[in-house]
């Protein structure tokens, strides 16, 4: 009996093995059964690269890094097969027989490939559920993408940093802005437009957040997270005691105030902050 559940364990490896690939994973989701057609071979080397060759009747796609094999799969949907990965269409209909390639390499020197600004987070991301971001990261491994700011969920850090300096959960509700919003809040122009956030918003972009950075290093991305730079709320001089410089308005919205770095209390705001953006995120 011990003897014939090890045979299964070894029967069942490959499959496990092959679950855990994730350029594999993702040939997958952009048709189910793709990724038998391919062989994922991740090598390791200082420089960037990816590589085509064949191998009987599949594709080899060869590279040094999850999202450099993935930027290979898509050189050959495009080049090879004439298929057309965009924003509207993350799926692809294989042929029986995928046409063979003669070896070829591509290497470049851009170790650091970003993507994305706060703006288009409220632009066109602001209401998106874990499946569209999924497609979202999928498309940006393709594209070569390793470095994607990873602002969601931001709003959520500092809910727990105001809490913690003093403000209620009614104040916070007033300087967070609206879902839709967020970003010319990050951007220091405004407070509390759009606003409240419900207390469920919270936990769920949390969530969210966690499986977007989760499958962005599985892909060996090295996502950006949003910093702190003296942001606070418009009253924290008159709230907290901080020395704070008056930022005025913004096409007529409050904006939050800037805390001078000279504060005596700048660092240990700062590293508020990011203590609970490291226990978050």
């Amino acid at each position: 009996m011990k003897g014939l559940r090890i045979f299964l364990w070894l029967m069942l490896l490959p499959v496990v093995l092959h679950a855990a690939n994730p350029v594999s994973a993702l040939l997958d989701r952009l048709e189910k059964g793709a990724s038998k057609h391919f062989i994922i071979e991740k090598v390791k080397s200082d420089l960037d690269f990816f590589e085509l060759d064949t191998k009987g009747d599949k594709i080899v796609v060869r590279g040094n890094t999850y999202v450099n094999i993935s930027a290979g799969v898509r050189w050959y949907l495009k080049y090879y097969l004439h298929t057309n990965l965009s924003w509207n269409n993350m799926e692809i209909s294989l042929p029986a027989k995928l046409p063979a390639v003669k070896k070829e390499r591509h290497e470049t020197d851009c170790t650091l490939r970003y993507d994305l600004n706060y703006c288009t987070h409220s632009y066109s991301m602001a209401f998106w559920d874990w499946e569209r971001w999924e497609k979202e990261i999928d498309w940006m491994a393709m594209h070569g993408i390793n470095m994607p700011l990873a602002a969601v969920g931001t709003e959520c850090v500092w809910r727990n940093m105001l809490l913690k300096l003093g403000y209620s959960e009614e104040e916070v509700g007033k300087f967070i802005a609206g879902p839709a919003f967020l970003a010319w809040w990050e951007m220091n122009n405004l407070e509390g437009w759009g606003g409240p956030l419900p207390q469920n918003w919270y936990k769920q972009q949390e969530t969210l957040q966690k499986k977007i950075l989760a499958r962005m290093k599985e892909m060996g991305m090295k996502p950006v997270l949003p910093g702190y730079c003296g942001m606070v709320p418009h009253d924290a001089k008159k709230r907290l005691g901080l020395n704070v410089t008056d930022a005025g308005k913004w096409n007529g919205y409050q904006r939050p105030a800037n805390l001078s770095p000279t504060d005596s209390r700048f660092t240990e705001i700062a590293d508020l902050y990011y203590k609970e953006l490291t226990k978050l995120y």
